[in-house]
């Protein structure tokens, strides 16, 4: 038996909150007690129990256990089997196996492989394409600078399986010399489409300042295919010279939506005031994407001039995605824009979705000024006959493991009748490893009547 992982748990909460809301006729009802086992602490599987059980998988498994592991390990972003995963992957002769560990350790970004990435790499015309295609892309995530020296060679041979993931490596780990190959390279004539393509996105990770000129003209150039504009305004977003605002700003305001979208994302790195001028004024795009990338671009640029109509867009926007990201960029810009969402949040016209995403963007981001509206409300719901918002509200803070200032909002849940409003508290103060509830899961470990709660509470215990 495993300890569970975040998927686990968010499905294991989501299946809870679907018997909360559908699981009986009226949603007035509060969801009926787990038959109890009898006050007791519960019997959990320990953590060293669960940890030998993975390294006795990745040791003796076969290929599909293993693979399976590197799901849940990659879910939770679990790094403590590195090593061993490094050792068979030394010992295992299935190049399947071998590529999905190193594609596992390069979403960790762990650096403990290169020296097997580089080692394959070199022996690479005695290796699988394949696999020596995932070592390149596993030391381009780590930025290897070592196995730059591999580029020119790598160039002439011209596999393509290979080129792609090189064009990653010097975008990640070159420098001057990898920027005149790429330069010479992409303006070659015979190169293919989608290499182009992976050369100006590696010449805007490089952020090549010589290339700047000829990818404005890319971007501007309506006759360009629409992948390669939209890539090179993703790559002037990256090398930030002014001089290319003019081919971003005909971009933005060109005929192709989607080339508009990259040029609005593209102008969100730039700090002028010009450049703020298009986003906003962007937000009255017809397209929705574009209205995405501004709204986005709002609040990284924290344009507060946005504020009036960013409220306007937040509340009657036709697009359920323009408001929502609307909403979370009014969170960044605060101040005045907190009180927006305080206001939002208690409307009852406004629909329980957007008033529950309110409701979690303050805990998040106002938690001390918004504390006692946030209390109001989740007490105000609490008492209420129709328990349904509660039990939205009540996901939103098990799932806030970026709001640790919540504490107050979980001392409500854990002191609710439902036991399915009480374990969301657990689940929060598990995510969040919050030490000073550590009274409150023992007293729920040992006195809860929900056995269902005592378990997780003890298992929460464990993980503090």
């Amino acid at each position: 038996m495993r300890l569970p992982g975040r998927k686990a748990s968010d499905a294991f909460l989501a299946a809870l909150i679907l018997v909360a809301l559908w699981g009986s006729p009226a949603f007035s009802q509060t969801a009926p007690e787990p038959p109890a086992a009898g006050p007791g602490p519960a019997a959990t599987v320990t953590p060293e129990a669960s940890e030998n059980a993975r390294r006795d998988t990745i040791r003796y498994g076969i290929d599909t256990e293993v693979i399976s592991l590197l799901g849940d390990l990659g879910g939770d972003k679990e790094g403590r089997y590195n090593a061993d995963l490094l050792d068979l992957m030394e010992r295992t002769r299935s190049v399947k196996l071998r590529q999905s560990i190193l594609d596992f350790l390069a979403t960790l970004e762990w650096k403990g492989a290169e020296a097997m990435a580089l080692k394959l790499v070199e022996q690479r015309d005695q290796e699988d394409p394949g696999l020596v295609a995932s070592a390149l892309s596993y030391l381009a995530v780590v930025g290897s600078h070592e196995a730059l020296r591999f580029a020119k060679d790598l160039v002439k041979e011209d596999n393509k399986k290979m080129l792609g993931p090189l064009m990653k490596l010097m975008g990640r780990a070159g420098g001057p010399d990898e920027e005149e190959l790429l330069l010479s390279w992409f303006e070659g004539d015979s190169i293919a489409d989608n290499l182009r393509e992976e050369a100006v996105r590696a010449l805007g990770e490089i952020g090549s300042a010589k290339a700047a000129k000829r990818l404005g003209e890319i971007a501007a150039d309506g006759a360009r295919s629409k992948g390669l504009r939209m890539l090179a305004c993703e790559a002037l977003g990256k090398i930030k010279d002014p001089a290319t605002l003019a081919n971003l700003t005909k971009a933005a305001n060109g005929e192709d939506p989607n080339v508009r979208t990259s040029a609005v994302e593209a102008l969100s790195a730039f700090q002028r005031p010009d450049s703020d001028a298009l986003i906003v004024e962007a937000l009255r795009d017809s397209y929705v994407k574009v209205r995405l990338a501004a709204c986005k671009g709002v609040g990284i640029r924290l344009i507060a001039s946005a504020l009036p109509i960013l409220r306007y867009k937040a509340a009657s926007d036709p697009e359920k995605a323009v408001r929502t990201e609307a909403f979370k960029s009014l969170a960044l810009l605060g101040g005045e824009a907190f009180a927006f969402l305080r206001e939002r949040m208690d409307d009852p016209k406004e629909t329980q979705a957007f008033r529950v995403l309110c409701f979690g963007l303050l805990a998040r981001k106002d938690p001390s000024s918004s504390r006692p509206a946030l209390e109001a409300r989740l007490a105000a719901e609490s008492a209420s006959k129709d328990r349904s918002m509660l039990t939205l509200l009540a996901r939103e803070i098990a799932n806030a493991d970026d709001a640790p200032g919540a504490g107050s909002l979980v001392r409500i849940l854990l002191s609710d009748k439902d036991y399915l409003i009480r374990i969301a508290g657990v689940e929060w103060i598990r995510k969040n490893k919050a030490s000073s509830f550590k009274a409150d899961l023992e007293r729920l470990a040992k006195e809860d009547p929900a056995e269902m709660i005592r378990k997780r509470a003890a298992a929460s215990l464990s993980g503090l």
